[in-house]
């Protein structure tokens, strides 16, 4: 495979959406760090002020996988099918919460990374977290305060 480098710089919620959309079905990880100065200036139009935390995400893709997805080729819905066919007959609640829970260790307890894989508002991840931590459920910690950059793992 050959990787291009990608930088994106954005948005939390929009970049690493965009960038675990592109790399989805690989085995690329993402950085992610809180964006600089230059990269702010570079960004934002004159004057602007940003929504929400903007950040870098650095990755590399094969373009040519991704421009295939972009364009409609979905050879990878077939294992979706497969792989819910072994969670038939069990409880939607517990399948959500078994699926929030891997999604949140995947991503390191990075709640708002977690999130856009899941397609769902951070608001809605961090209610979800509350329930489950009501009843008893172990919640893998969250990194904030903790480190500038994080990695995630890419591929799911």
């Amino acid at each position: 495979m050959m990787a291009t480098r990608l930088m994106l710089v954005g948005e939390l919620g929009d970049a690493v959406g965009l960038a675990t959309e592109m790399v989805r079905g690989s085995a690329a990880r993402i950085g992610v760090e809180t964006a600089g100065p230059a990269a702010l200036e570079a960004w934002a139009e004159p004057g602007e002020q940003p929504d929400g935390d903007v950040v870098v995400v650095d990755l590399a893709v094969n373009l040519k996988d991704v421009l295939a997805r972009l364009r409609g080729d979905r050879r990878d819905l077939q294992s979706v099918p497969a792989s819910v066919s072994g969670l038939v007959g069990q409880n939607i609640a517990d399948v959500e919460r078994e699926l929030i829970l891997q999604t949140l260790r995947h991503c390191g307890g990075n709640r708002s990374a977690a999130a856009v894989m899941l397609g769902i508002s951070v608001r809605t991840m961090r209610n979800k977290l509350r329930s489950f931590l009501a009843d008893g459920m172990a919640v893998t910690p969250s990194l904030a305060g903790g480190a500038v950059r994080h990695e995630i793992a890419a591929g799911a």
